[in-house]
């Protein structure tokens, strides 16, 4: 039983260390989209794995350590938000005009605050009291006087899967909290199945790979959600016709996503 708990620690703890990396990364080089893009994988997946083994856990510093990572990754969602925007609006097969030169501009100014708020004294105390927190995991009393095993840790994930399946054939799909929510579940599942492999068996691997499927479509109608939103909301002013004609594009398209996912 000490050794799943010693396999469980030596997870979260690799995936403290590879948000610690990937922030590095990140402030090495902002401009690169994909830094900021792995950072937050890597800060999600680590709240996913907490999140997981949430029960064995005490309750209160559990909840601290999600709130810590939580105000760090917060922080870095609009510059993704214009990454994600910035991508459908170049794919265009229309002519945007100057209107990918805005939202680089508008970007621009958004990375600047994110790699301020990185480098600041919050994340940097944030992310130490994560470090030392896993360094020993704050485990219930009943934990550790019971220990947990492996069948334990599989009956949860096996819970985990049936919550998303469940929760799939009957969510509200104009609820864009609930898609959302959803969303957040698969990749949870996605996230569990490929760090705690060893211990779940090759089946959770299987079971990952079919969630990505179902993180992916809604992760599509999420970002749909937000682009139209972030486009309807686009300063317009002093953009040439060209340029509005293809946020009306974009608008329509994300739309159009989006009421064929409600249809179906």
């Amino acid at each position: 039983m000490a050794d799943v708990r010693k396999e469980l620690a030596s997870v979260l703890r690799e995936g403290e260390e590879t948000v610690e990396r990937r922030l590095d990364d990140f402030l090495a080089d902002p401009d690169d989209v994909e830094t900021v893009h792995r950072l937050r994988i890597s800060i999600r997946t680590l709240r996913s794995l907490l999140a997981f083994v949430s029960p064995l856990l005490k309750r209160r510093r559990h909840r601290l350590l999600q709130d810590d990572l939580r105000s760090v990754v917060i922080e870095t969602s609009r510059l993704r938000e214009y990454d994600v925007l910035l991508r459908q609006v170049r794919a265009l097969e229309v002519p945007c005009g100057e209107l990918a030169e805005k939202i680089v501009e508008l970007r621009e100014l958004e990375r600047n605050h994110v790699v301020d708020v990185m480098r600041g004294r919050h994340t940097r105390r944030a992310l130490r009291r994560v470090r030392k927190a896993l360094a020993r995991p704050p485990w219930r009393d009943s934990v550790r006087g019971d220990g947990v095993t492996r069948a334990d840790v599989r009956a949860t994930f096996r819970d985990l899967v049936r919550v998303v399946d469940e929760g799939y054939e009957s969510v509200d799909r104009a609820d864009a909290d609930a898609v959302h929510t959803l969303r957040k579940r698969a990749k949870r599942v996605r996230y569990v199945s490929e760090s705690f492999a060893g211990l779940l068996g090759d089946g959770a691997v299987a079971e990952g790979r079919r969630m990505k499927g179902v993180q992916d479509l809604l992760g599509d109608i999420c970002d749909a959600r937000v682009n139209a939103t972030m486009a309807g909301e686009f300063p317009a002013g002093g953009l040439s016709d060209e340029a509005r004609r293809a946020l009306e594009v974009l608008i329509a398209r994300n739309q159009a996503l989006l009421d064929e996912f409600l249809a179906g």
